[in-house]
C-alpha cells in the first residue's frame, strides 16, 4: 500500500509539470503580438513578440468598420470578391493599396495588403502577402508567394515601415497584427501534438485537479490512521 500510495504521488507530480511545461510553450506558441499603426507612408514601429519555433511571418491589419456590404464593397479596403485564374485572383475591389516594409535579423522584404478576408463585430481585416512588384493591383498570386522572411524561435524585435497608403486610409489608425506560430485552424507541421491543446486543455486540468483532490483525500486518511495508531501505542505504554 506504501509503494502504491508513494508511486501516485509520484505520478501526479510528473503529470502536473509535464502538463505546466506544455502549457508554458502553448503559451509561447499561441502569442498573438499586435500594436497600433498609423497609416502614413514613412510611419514605423517596432514589434516586440516572441515565438516557440522558427516561422514565416503573417501579417494583418485590423480596422474599426461595421460588417462589409457584400452587394456594395467598399473601395477603401476591397473586397473579397474574385475570380480565380492559373496561379492568382484576380479581385474586383482589391482596396486601397498598403505596403509595409519589415526589418528582421539584417534582412527586410515588402509585403502588400490584400482587401478584406474577414470581419467581427464592429471590425474588419487584411491580412498581407508578400509585394509582386510588377503584379496589377487587382491580381495576388495564389496560392500565396512564400515569405522571403523567416522568424526564429525566442523573443524577436520587428522594425515596420510604412512604405505606401492610399488616400482613403492615410491618417487612420489601424491594429497591426502578428499571428502566432500555432493557430487553431493554421498551424505549422513541426507543433505536432501541441495543437490538440486548443481541445483537451481544459479537460486535462480538471483531471489532474480531481486526481490532485483524490490524493489529498487519501493522503488526509493515511494520515488520520497514522495518528490513531501513534496515539494508541502510546496509551498502551
Amino acid at each position: 500500500m506504501r509503494i502504491a500510495f508513494w508511486s501516485s504521488w509520484l505520478l501526479l507530480i510528473s503529470l502536473s509539470i509535464g502538463l505546466a511545461l506544455s502549457l508554458a510553450d502553448f503559451r509561447t506558441a499561441t502569442h498573438y503580438a499586435s500594436a497600433p499603426l498609423l497609416l502614413e507612408p514613412g510611419t514605423q514601429l517596432t514589434l516586440e513578440t516572441e515565438r516557440l519555433l522558427p516561422g514565416r511571418p503573417q501579417l494583418s491589419l485590423t480596422f474599426q468598420r461595421p460588417p462589409p456590404d457584400y452587394d456594395q464593397p467598399d473601395p477603401v479596403l476591397g473586397n473579397w470578391q474574385n475570380s480565380q485564374h492559373a496561379g492568382f485572383l484576380r479581385f474586383r475591389t482589391p482596396g486601397e493599396p498598403i505596403r509595409l516594409k519589415v526589418e528582421h535579423d539584417g534582412r527586410h522584404a515588402i509585403y502588400r495588403a490584400m482587401p478584406v478576408s474577414s470581419h467581427g463585430s464592429g471590425e474588419v481585416t487584411r491580412e498581407f502577402t508578400p509585394d509582386e512588384p510588377s503584379a496589377s493591383p487587382t491580381d495576388f498570386q495564389w496560392p500565396p508567394l512564400a515569405s522571403p522572411l523567416t522568424l526564429g524561435a525566442g523573443n524577436l524585435h520587428l522594425k515596420i515601415t510604412v512604405v505606401e497608403v492610399g488616400p482613403g486610409l492615410r491618417g487612420e489608425t489601424a491594429t497591426l497584427g502578428l499571428e502566432p506560430g500555432l493557430q487553431m485552424k493554421v498551424t505549422d507541421a513541426d507543433y505536432g501534438w501541441l495543437w490538440l491543446l486548443f481541445i483537451v486543455k481544459p479537460a486535462l486540468q480538471l483531471l489532474l485537479a480531481l486526481y490532485a483532490m483524490v490524493m489529498l483525500a487519501w493522503s488526509w486518511r493515511r494520515g488520520r490512521t497514522w495518528w490513531r495508531g501513534r496515539a494508541g501505542a502510546v496509551k498502551a505504554s
